[in-house]
């Protein structure tokens, strides 16, 4: 029933009347009633006092002319007076206490007879049933004030008397008797009027009470309707109307929360935008683990380095198919220190960083592992190393020539003018192989900055093909050359510098095709394209070198052509041309079987 605020302060406002009034209705009666009992004992005290000194001013010697006396008296005074001797005989008839039991009789008599008939019962009961006081009488008699209530059988009501010492020529008693049937109807109507008043007082309570707690609810349940819409993430309620006081400062401090949650969720929103942003941009992968093991954060570049389809967010991290990444955080997990660590995965070079991440109380939360793969990185660093020792080996074998020859002639060790011009054609031929070298490195760099403006020429593109092969015609030695394509074919292009891409592939194909192998150069027209392809039955390139041959320096594994010299531009210099000219090139090859090469111009 009070289980909600508005039902609590109509409570609080209802109890307080409804204790009042169970409280009036307790005490007030008995209170009432003793109040207005003491006041008519002191009233009857006062009369009693004043019938004593008119009755010993009047010096009465005869019963007869007291009992008159006291008549006059009792309608002045209004009230019922007996006087008693000492030897107990009534000195008076008491005849305001005759009228009082003569009304509630003659009310149940009907007819003159009757009357007459309760005159006589009156008279005689006077003696016998009214003056009971014996106890009273002789606290009065030996001169002491007394007071008392009572029953009246004749009158069917309560009484109440005081007893005053009354001395004339002898020693006497003066009563004064009262009924109490109207000091219990004034009691009675007391009563009625304060339950009316209080039950009043109830109502007005009860509206009071509804408008105030009405007023002091609703911004109370405004604030819960509003907090509620907090939680579902609305953070711009604000409470309206408020009133001047607590609740209303209550209400503002509410409306200060909601812009200043609001801020915060606003700032806590963009902070995480940030970092999702950080952390999705990343070039490394990111991987959270708790310390119970389940992944916590995964970027998508871990998923794409380790080639996760599914989602991993709290899945155990043992389900994470490299070994080498569970054990790496199984040790952080048990030294609480930065660990890292390098090792293979499916052809690639992971480097991981691992690092424990811990609470306010240093206590062990979880690790952030940095996750890079430096498969790239490594393949670069491998071919510039070569790109080194080549051009270190291509260098340094026609300057060791050159400086023998020149050595020879100028130390006079060869004589023969005929030998002499032998050794400067051989200086000669090494220095030419030297700048184009050089010449090939310089072209790749220009290529590359868009430094080079090509020649657009019509011409005929098989008649090309067809010389480029008579110009290597030396090299093939048992290797067979095939020409397949249209005659007078004629294209727009730059004709040297498809022709150096022709010989760089050419040459490529012969390199690493076998003495008695076959090489087949093919032209197709594909409406307002062509396609020159390039295919041998030579080594073939390893599926995991496909993605580099193109990189500058980069050479296929030496170890499976040691034979074979080169400084890893010509495919460089060849896909450069190709995409400068607007064209494509594209290869496919399996290992042992063969390679083409298809250009698309």
């Amino acid at each position: 029933m009070f289980n909600n605020l508005f039902s609590k302060i109509m409570g609080s406002y209802l109890l307080i009347p409804l204790l009042i009034l169970l409280a009036l209705l307790t005490i007030l009666p008995n209170y009432l009633e003793d109040y207005f009992f003491k006041a008519k004992e002191l009233e009857l005290l006062r009369k009693g006092e004043m019938a004593v000194r008119l009755i010993r001013q009047g010096d009465y010697n005869h019963y007869n002319e007291i009992d008159n006396f006291l008549g006059s008296l009792e309608r002045l005074l209004d009230t019922s007076l007996i006087v008693i001797d000492q030897e107990g005989e009534i000195i008076n008839k008491g005849m305001r206490m005759r009228e009082l039991m003569r009304r509630p009789s003659m009310n149940r008599m009907h007819g003159a007879m009757m009357h007459n008939r309760m005159h006589r019962a009156l008279n005689d009961a006077i003696p016998s049933r009214i003056m009971n006081f014996q106890e009273e009488l002789d606290k009065v008699l030996a001169g002491e004030r007394t007071s008392f209530r009572g029953e009246i059988e004749m009158l069917k009501q309560p009484i109440i008397g005081v007893g005053i010492p009354l001395y004339t020529s002898k020693k006497m008693a003066l009563f004064l008797i009262s009924p109490l049937s109207g000091l219990q109807e004034t009691v009675i109507k007391v009563r009625n009027l304060t339950l009316r008043v209080t039950l009043i007082a109830v109502l007005l309570a009860l509206i009071l009470g509804y408008f105030i707690s009405k007023g002091i609810t609703r911004p109370v349940l405004e604030m819960k309707k509003q907090a509620q819409k907090m939680a579902r993430g609305d953070y711009q309620v604000q409470i309206a109307n408020l009133p001047k006081d607590e609740i209303g400062e209550l209400g503002e401090s509410f409306n200060y929360l909601s812009n200043k949650l609001e801020e915060n969720i606003e700032e806590l929103s963009r902070e995480k935008q940030r970092m999702h942003e950080m952390l999705t941009s990343m070039a490394e992968g990111v991987l959270g683990v708790g310390s119970d093991k389940k992944i916590l954060l995964a970027n998508p570049r871990f998923k794409e380095i380790f080639e996760v389809k599914e989602e991993i967010i709290g899945k155990s991290s043992i389900e994470l198919v490299n070994e080498n990444l569970m054990e790496l955080i199984d040790k952080v997990l048990v030294e609480e220190e930065e660990l890292k660590e390098e090792f293979t995965w499916e052809e690639k070079i992971i480097v991981a960083h691992a690092a424990p991440v811990r609470e306010k109380d240093a206590k062990l939360w979880g690790i952030i592992i940095l996750v890079r793969d430096v498969t790239e990185i490594r393949k670069l660093d491998e071919m510039r190393r070569l790109f080194v020792a080549n051009v270190s080996h291509e260098l340094k074998t026609p300057l060791t020539a050159i400086r023998g020859y020149l050595e020879a002639i100028l130390d006079g060790v060869v004589d023969d003018a005929k030998l002499q011009g032998e050794y400067l054609t051989r200086v000669l031929t090494e220095t030419k192989r030297m700048t184009r070298l050089v010449q090939e490195i310089l072209n790749l760099a220009r290529l590359q900055s868009g430094q080079i403006e090509f020649d657009l020429r019509e011409f005929e593109l098989l008649v090309l093909v067809n010389k480029v092969v008579r110009n290597l015609e030396s090299k093939l030695e048992d290797r067979t050359v095939s020409v397949e394509g249209k005659q007078e074919l004629v294209i727009k292009s730059d004709q040297d510098k498809l022709e150096e891409v022709l010989v760089n592939l050419l040459s490529n194909a012969i390199k690493f095709t076998a003495s008695n192998g076959e090489i087949r150069i093919k032209v197709e027209e594909d409406k307002d394209r062509v396609k020159i392809k390039v295919r041998d039955n030579g080594i073939g390139i390893p599926k995991a070198e496909l993605s580099y041959i193109w990189e500058r320096f980069h050479q296929v594994d030496r170890a499976r052509t040691p034979d074979q010299e080169g400084t890893g531009l010509g495919l460089a210099i060849v896909k450069e041309i190709i995409e400068a000219l607007g064209g494509e090139v594209a290869i496919n090859s399996r290992e042992g079987i063969g390679s083409e090469f298809i250009i698309t111009l």
